[in-house]
């Protein structure tokens, strides 16, 4: 475990407008402002479709799985980080059939609504390494670890 405290330099509000990809919008935004590191503190809104990826099991290595839809989707919360300026979020859905998530890709297509909001931080420089790792009872693999480096 390793943690850092940062502090907010800034709150970005993004309008993500109706037929634009979610997450393509995101990355121009953050291109746009130079925003390197961030805090996505939440977003809501309606999604057209969606494509997400999740996980399917416990076990290292991970595999994904990607799926999408099409309908009236409901945007309940997102949340995640900009790091080295690359956005790592995760939504919640739900539809009249039940509420599910998973991580945003392209393919998240906003309907009639989609705000998301940003903290800009600073203080310390986040990073993702992709390092080895073995836990008991679930194997070994790589993951992608948030490091924390002296600004």
């Amino acid at each position: 475990m390793e943690s850092a405290a940062l502090n907010v330099s800034r709150i970005h509000i993004l309008r993500v407008d109706p037929g634009e990809d979610v997450l393509n919008t995101v990355k121009d935004f953050l291109a746009k402002r130079s925003l390197r590191q961030a805090i996505v503190l939440g977003g809501y809104g309606t999604l057209a479709a969606h494509r997400l990826h999740w996980v399917t099991h416990n076990r290292l290595p991970s595999e994904s799985v990607i799926a999408s839809s099409e309908g009236g989707i409901e945007i309940l919360g997102m949340s995640g980080l900009v790091v080295d300026g690359e956005p790592h979020i995760h939504i919640t859905l739900s539809t009249q059939q039940g509420a599910y998530g998973g991580h945003v890709e392209e393919g998240c297509i906003a309907y009639v609504l989609c705000e998301i909001f940003f903290a800009e931080v600073e203080g310390r420089q986040l990073t993702r390494e992709r390092v080895p790792v073995e836990v008991p009872g679930m194997g070994k693999g790589f993951i992608s670890r948030l490091t924390f480096h002296e600004a």
